[in-house]
């Protein structure tokens, strides 16, 4: 996972998304980060076992999810097993299977309140002073020197 300038990870584990079995995306694992910006999951293709061990595992990101996007996190609690993890998004409401899933709700709880508003991002101003700086030449030592001086830093001379 790449991350963007002034982005840090609070928060990662390993994480199953629990979605249909016919969707593309769905029911895999993966390793699900929690930055000061966004939710992530990543999800490594499998290559063979040989591979894996040689070149790396290539990752897929399937959730990128902005804090902003996030209309809701909870904790679903079924009848029989373990609780999980579910966030509300504009494009669907994807369920993780995690360790500790209440202290993840309160996390991502916690970075949304720390995240500023989307517009104040546009708010920064920015100044530039200009300084024009003039030179003149020494009429005795030749000297270059700046218009303010009122004597040459290396003769002495009056300029």
């Amino acid at each position: 996972m790449l991350l963007h300038p002034g982005e840090s990870i609070l928060r990662s584990a390993y994480a199953v998304e629990d979605g249909p079995r016919e969707a593309p995306t769905g029911r895999g694992p993966g390793v699900l980060y929690l930055t000061n910006r966004r939710v992530v999951f990543e999800s490594h293709v499998s290559r063979g076992v040989v591979r894996d061990f040689v070149g790396g595992r290539e990752a897929r990101i399937l959730l990128d999810a902005s804090l902003h996007d996030l209309r809701n996190v909870s904790v679903r609690r079924g009848h029989l097993g373990r609780p999980r993890l579910l966030l509300e998004l504009p494009q669907g409401r994807p369920t993780f299977d995690v360790l500790a899933p209440e202290e993840w709700a309160n996390a991502i709880a916690e970075a949304r309140r720390e995240v500023p508003p989307v517009g104040s991002a546009g708010s920064v101003t920015v100044r530039t002073i200009e300084r024009e700086v003039v030179k003149i030449r020494c009429r005795f030592c030749g000297q270059l020197s700046n218009e303010v001086n009122g004597r040459c830093p290396s003769c002495g001379a009056p300029l």
